[in-house]
């Protein structure tokens, strides 16, 4: 019989190459490289904090310090303030940092009925407590169990996927399986409880790089958020450009039809409707 829900907190407090540095004191649970010469900071190509020396402890991040984190979903910041406007909501489970946006994580948790996600969005936008997909083999759905091998957990450090060792798919390498074709997705002896850190399929890995791109939202926050919600009108696409030709053409016979309609009208109606349309 499977154990009561662990915590994911080691999902975060850990960092590849590394081992534990500079650790948050609030409820993200995470920790980063202070400074460029923090052991592995290179090796890793990570854009540490450069934090001067006095301030490494205790230290909370901005995320935190501003209440706002990013959703493990779509990535985008948004507001954890849970006594004013709400974006993203934390996952109940003991120590987890996960944030999300309930439309996000809902559809992750009710994503075979189509019309769930929407009740369970409005419950969480009103502050029903839920569990992150994170904690849920993704293959059996079960919970972890650290002291079985075959139960113990992978997970993914890019979005909330999670495999017992036994129903990781096999095109996820290990780095100790001598495959030279094969891309490294897969390292362990990085996180207690034996747990595997991995990177699933749907994240490409980068060239050089060795892991997926990195979307960490974690300086200059109160910027970040302004430019994110700038950039969302300025890049949107009009809603014509994304129809498909049949569509646009059929469009474009319906505004013919009604200016031919138009035609048919009194021009006593015609005069008026285009002053109202003025």
């Amino acid at each position: 019989m499977m154990k009561q829900l662990p915590a994911l907190s080691s999902f975060y407090v850990f960092l590849m190459n590394c081992g534990i540095h500079c650790s948050c004191e609030g409820k993200c649970f995470r920790s980063f490289h202070a400074t460029k010469e923090s052991a592995g900071a290179q090796d890793s190509n990570c854009d540490s904090l450069c934090l001067p020396e006095a301030l490494m402890a205790p230290y909370k991040c901005e995320n935190c310090r501003y209440n706002l984190h990013q959703c493990f979903v779509c990535g985008e910041l948004g507001s954890s303030d849970e006594s004013s406007n709400t974006e993203v909501f934390q996952c109940s489970a003991a120590t987890c940092g996960h944030f999300y946006h309930p439309k996000c994580v809902a559809k992750l948790l009710q994503k075979d009925n189509e019309a769930e996600p929407q009740v369970l969005e409005r419950k969480i936008a009103g502050g029903y407590p839920f569990i992150c997909p994170a904690h849920k083999c993704a293959v059996c759905k079960q919970i972890e169990n650290e002291n079985v091998e075959d139960f113990q957990f992978a997970v993914c450090c890019r979005c909330p996927t999670s495999y017992h060792r036994k129903c990781l798919p096999r095109n996820i390498k290990f780095d100790d399986e001598g495959d030279n074709d094969a891309v490294t997705r897969a390292w362990n002896g990085l996180l207690p409880k034996s747990r595997a850190l991995m990177y699933c399929k749907k994240h490409k890995i980068i060239n050089g790089l060795g892991t997926p791109a990195r979307r960490l939202k974690v300086r200059n926050i109160l910027h970040s958020k302004r430019d994110q919600r700038s950039e969302t009108p300025k890049n949107k696409k009009k809603a014509d450009d994304d129809l498909p030709i049949n569509f646009l053409m059929k469009k474009m016979n319906l505004n013919k039809k009604k200016d031919d309609d138009d035609d048919d009208l009194p021009i006593n109606f015609q005069m008026k409707k285009m002053n109202l349309g003025g």
